[in-house]
């Protein structure tokens, strides 16, 4: 493995403000030479785990992921976490392998396990194998790096708490297992056992619309824009879209994301309720609760993971706006 300054070298190509290249440009070269400075990325990270389960066979590999380990941002370190946990790159792929157990499947019958209740027992059991090999893996590198010389492995070490903290108790509960899946998902939220991400939390009664569906409402209490709360539910293996938001929420950027992300099929336009925004209402940190639920599907926690993504860009897109103004 040549020599490499991961961190660096993504953050030459990516604007984490936005999560878009720095220099987007709406042609097809563009998009073809990003697509392949990230697939030159997640090379370096393949490799690297390979080099960690063969013991290292060069010192200069220990050197590279050492220098890579510092380095890493929130978005490199779930790629990470997704190797050592031997998880394909996006969450669809994951609960696609869940629901048809590596079996092939027309895509008929995806759409109809994708909809059917997500099995939590078969997610625990995921998390708990494939983190054990996980764990496994960074033990293995530390113990690696210090017969080589190397004691600075706090950087290690942290990152066992991030696996720790993904791994879930037999007796979890859906809510607990659903938070461990996605903080795997979910480099736009601090990866930790204390994130600002909470399933299962009280919500109010969102009237007839969703009961007896698959649905969930999701609060955000955002940095920029006060309190967000969607009402997601499935229709038709679309879904659709209820926002309640301040007057300041930017509509036409969350429509636009809607139509540009793959994660979800929108049947129609959200339908929003506006407000006058409060001060009290902003957060320092970007926080996500979901109202209690007893049904998830796959299709449903694909979709859920879109608009946590979207509203997410959108905040630190308002973030990075403030700060300009500022400079002005």
């Amino acid at each position: 493995m040549s020599e490499i300054n991961l961190g660096q070298f993504i953050k030459n190509v990516f604007d984490y403000s936005t999560g878009k290249p720095v220099q987007q440009q709406p042609t097809k070269t563009a998009n073809e030479n990003f697509q392949r400075a990230q697939n030159e990325v997640m090379k370096a990270v393949q490799q690297t785990a390979q080099n960690i389960s063969q013991n290292f066979v060069r010192q200069q590999d220990i050197l590279n992921t050492q220098m890579m380990l510092k380095e890493l941002s929130n978005v490199e370190r779930t790629w990470l976490m997704k190797n050592m946990f031997n998880f394909p790159e996006s969450l669809t792929q994951l609960l696609e392998q869940v629901v048809t157990q590596g079996k092939t499947v027309t895509p008929k019958e995806l759409s109809i396990l994708m909809s059917k209740d997500l099995d939590i027992s078969k997610i625990i059991i995921l998390l708990q194998t494939n983190g054990k090999t996980a764990l496994d893996k960074i033990a293995k590198m530390i113990a690696t790096m210090n017969q080589s010389g190397i004691y600075d492995t706090h950087q290690l070490k942290e990152m066992t708490t991030l696996i720790n903290a993904c791994i879930p108790v037999n007796d979890a509960s859906q809510a607990q297992v659903l938070k461990n899946l996605m903080m795997i998902y979910l480099p736009w939220l601090p990866i930790n056992e204390n994130s600002n991400l909470n399933f299962g939390a009280d919500s109010e009664e969102e009237g007839k619309k969703g009961e007896g569906e698959d649905s969930i409402t999701l609060m955000f209490t955002t940095k920029n824009y006060g309190i967000v709360k969607i009402l997601l539910y499935l229709e038709n293996n679309g879904c659709n879209i209820d926002v309640n938001c301040s007057e300041e929420f930017p509509k036409d950027r969350f429509n636009k994301a809607l139509q540009n992300e793959n994660g979800i099929n929108v049947n129609e336009k959200p339908v929003y309720v506006t407000r006058k925004s409060e001060t009290k209402e902003t957060a320092e940190e970007l926080k996500v609760d979901f109202s209690k639920t007893t049904k998830v599907s796959p299709r449903l926690l694909v979709a859920i993971h879109a608009i946590i993504k979207i509203i997410t860009e959108i905040d630190n897109f308002g973030s990075l706006q403030e700060k300009r103004k500022e400079e002005v």
